[in-house]
């Protein structure tokens, strides 16, 4: 079957997150914000980040652990999936929103949001049209009844006990892990910058 963009997309999506990782570092590595680095703004913005990233990290893990070992053949609509069609990218995106807070740095948050709207969104979608070739009308009732992205509370639903395949979680867990430890160089390249040690090549509003 011929691949379309689209596919492609999907198909290598971390190798791109990856890549936008690595080009973003190299962003602030050069560059900083142009406000009071002990201000109100920065710890609003630093404690934001920080809260999101937990829950970013939490939710990861709650979705892995029913999604890991079941992704395209089994219809998923336990936990987290009885309340929205993609906990993945919902928890990756208030992720990627607590990066960009963490970073303190307004045109990487802009950058990260705008990437994650733009490249993701195509890519839920093909998904969907995947899943809705393999399941069917069981897919298009899940379609139906719950949201794509934004979760709906009363819908959650979680069985007493359930199956999981502690090879594919493990690395599903380090997978979502990430999102806190991301906290780490951000921390030091504000540090490194603050002492004069990196070069500011330009300030950001």
């Amino acid at each position: 079957m011929r691949m379309t963009l689209i596919h492609y997309a999907a198909k290598y999506r971390t190798v791109i997150t990856r890549v936008l990782a690595v080009f973003l570092i190299l962003f602030l590595l050069l560059s900083t914000h142009s406000w009071k680095h002990d201000g109100v703004i920065t710890d609003l913005l630093e404690t934001t980040g920080i809260f999101l990233l937990g829950i970013c990290s939490f939710g990861r893990l709650w979705a892995s652990l029913y999604i890991s070992g079941y992704k395209i053949h089994h219809l998923m609509d336990l936990g987290p999936y009885s309340m929205v069609r993609h906990p993945l990218y919902f928890f990756s995106f208030l992720g990627a929103v607590g990066i960009g807070c963490v970073s303190q740095n307004i045109a990487i948050l802009m950058i990260l949001v705008l990437f994650f709207l733009l490249y993701y969104g195509p890519v839920v979608m093909a998904e969907e049209a995947e899943l809705l070739a393999y399941h069917g009308e069981a897919y298009l009732q899940y379609m139906q009844r719950v949201p794509r992205f934004l979760p709906k509370l009363s819908l959650l639903e979680e069985p007493p006990s359930f199956n999981v395949q502690p090879l594919i979680y493990r690395k599903a867990f380090l997978d979502a892990i990430w999102f806190i430890w991301a906290f780490i160089p951000l921390k030091i390249i504000d540090r490194l910058h603050d002492a004069g040690i990196l070069p500011t090549l330009f300030y950001l509003p």
